[in-house]
């Protein structure tokens, strides 16, 4: 029996020691002042931590109720003060395109964005160079801000990328992956992308992507590597850390996404952030809502673009529609509202799961933010799209050819283009039927997304950084990724085969006639 007993205690003691040797230190900063970039991850930290691993996260959007001494939340919100400047409706009103705002606006941003994340207290005492602290992995926003890669290099670890709206083309491009600019995954080009584009267009295309590349390579990430070098020390090239990442972990679901050829270190999920249970509406609320028995619309901008920004004739012309129409509204709307009609609720800021769950929605009019778009495929509600900045065009753009809601350009919109938009899709069931269709194929994967990217994670640390997934083409000269070299080589031998074989026909042909007269006159001779 003892001996039985003392058996039993060794094995416990060797599974506790194997259960501690599996325990990872994690370090997670993701430096976007928006609750848009933080909240598709917010599940990963959860699960990471469940599984016994020890996370300290920089987030501008701490999870709340967390009390846990394995789990630190650093709060670095206080660059949201820059964000709330911009006005991104006027930005879409006046005309200016995503590539305006990365050349006049990102750099600037992105500097306050990397300043914040250095300057943090909690963060520069594990970052000081007389820190003990170690880490296993860093995750980190593949977005505009390379500077935070010093992080992996000062704790010698790996680093994994992760992007909330698709992969922007500066880092496809410095891993290795191929540049598409009239493709309509690429979201940089916003609605100038798509099949059958004229050749003007793509010329167009691929002028401003390879600008804009060029621009970020010779402009941003040197400006970077100083700043970085400020807090950190003499660092290697930022690129070089970079075209490094072990791994990729991108919010799009495959199905919602323009199929192409993908890095093979690229994972992909979709709606992390979703509640199993929606929370309860607001009392008020929930009775506008039960009392709508036609059905209600839902109407937001989004956190980053306001609704009360929008110029006050568009504004008036959604009420005048709205005001029309035999259906509730309820419309995310920032600031007080007189005026309004009836059948509109006003709210600054509003649940939106819940009401996207609720059993009387007919329609979701949105901007076409990405996790909008999962809520509202989710809760299987047809969508008006009214893209505002940065990937929303690709996003309405999408659900449109998906056939599961419309697009429409908000700077040129019409009442009655409004007011038809909004009844086709509420009146015409194949909308609704697209959407459930289309909910189905997203729900039909044989993992849990979550768990999958907690998994990978730990395969990044157990493979020491999964070098074997990374592709080799990030490390080639530009000209070598496809070959170009060659094909200007080929493109001169070519020609000039051609033109020495033109040349001698022409003397050939110069030659004859001359010929022919030369013996046509000796023999008259």
């Amino acid at each position: 029996m003892k001996h039985h007993l003392s058996s039993l205690l060794f094995v416990l003691c060797v599974l506790c020691i194997a259960k501690q040797s599996e325990c990872y230190k994690i370090l997670a900063i993701v430096p976007t002042p928006s609750y848009s970039h933080q909240i598709p991850y917010r599940q990963l930290w959860l699960e990471l931590h469940k599984r016994g691993h020890e996370v300290v996260l920089a987030t501008s959007d701490p999870i709340p109720n967390i009390k846990s001494p394995n789990f630190t939340q650093i709060d670095i919100s206080q660059s949201y003060g820059i964000i709330k400047k911009l006005d991104f409706v006027q930005m879409r009103f006046e005309g200016k395109r995503w590539t305006y705002f990365i050349e006049e606006e990102m750099l600037p941003m992105s500097k306050v964005f990397a300043e914040t994340v250095f300057n943090s207290t909690e963060l520069r005492k594990l970052y000081a160079p007389d820190s003990n602290a170690t880490f296993d992995v860093f995750l980190t926003e593949f977005l505009y801000l390379p500077s935070t890669c010093a992080f992996a290099h000062r704790f010698n670890i790996p680093i994994i990328g992760l992007s909330s709206l698709g992969l922007v083309g500066f880092n496809e491009h410095a891993l290795g992956g191929l540049i598409l600019p009239s493709h309509e995954y690429t979201w940089e080009m916003e609605d100038n992308t798509g099949t059958n584009l004229s050749f003007f267009k793509r010329l167009c295309n691929f002028v401003t992507m390879w600008r804009t590349i060029y621009y970020i390579y010779h402009e941003m990430v040197p400006q970077h590597q100083k700043l970085a070098e400020e807090y950190f020390g003499p660092l290697p090239p930022l690129l070089d850390l970079l075209k490094n990442v072990s791994m990729l972990f991108v919010n799009q679901a495959d199905v919602m996404t323009p199929a192409r050829p993908k890095l093979a270190n690229m994972i992909t999920f979709t709606a992390s952030h979703i509640e199993k249970i929606p929370k309860a509406l607001p009392k008020d609320l929930q009775a506008f809502l039960d009392g709508a028995t036609n059905g209600f619309i839902y109407f937001s901008l989004g956190s980053n673009a306001k609704s009360a920004t929008l110029p006050l004739e568009i504004r008036r012309m959604f009420c005048d529609v709205f005001a029309k129409l035999p259906y509730r509204v309820v419309w995310k709307f920032e600031e007080d509202f007189p005026g309004k009609p009836d059948n509109v609720y006003i709210g600054k800021w509003l649940p939106q799961q819940s009401i996207l769950a609720h059993p009387n929605i007919k329609l979701f009019i949105y901007q076409g933010g990405l996790q909008s778009s999962e809520e509202t495929v989710h809760y299987g509600v047809p969508v008006l799209g009214f893209a505002i900045l940065a990937d929303q065009d690709y996003q309405v753009a999408r659900m449109e050819a998906l056939g599961i809601g419309k697009r429409l350009e908000i700077t040129t919109l019409k009442k009655d283009e409004l007011e038809n938009a909004i009844t086709e899709l509420i009146t015409n069931k194949k909308y609704k039927e697209r959407i459930l269709y289309i909910r189905n194929v997203v729900r039909d994967t044989p993992y849990d997304p979550v768990e999958n990217l907690a998994w990978w994670t730990e395969y990044v640390i157990r493979t020491k950084g999964s070098p074997h997934l990374r592709s080799s083409l990030a490390f080639q000269p530009w000209y070598q990724r496809c070959d170009m070299d060659i094909v200007v080589f080929l493109a001169i031998v070519i020609f000039l085969i051609a033109s020495t074989t033109l040349h001698l026909i022409a003397k050939i042909l110069v030659y004859i006639p001359k010929n022919i007269k030369s013996t046509e006159k000796q023999k008259i001779s």
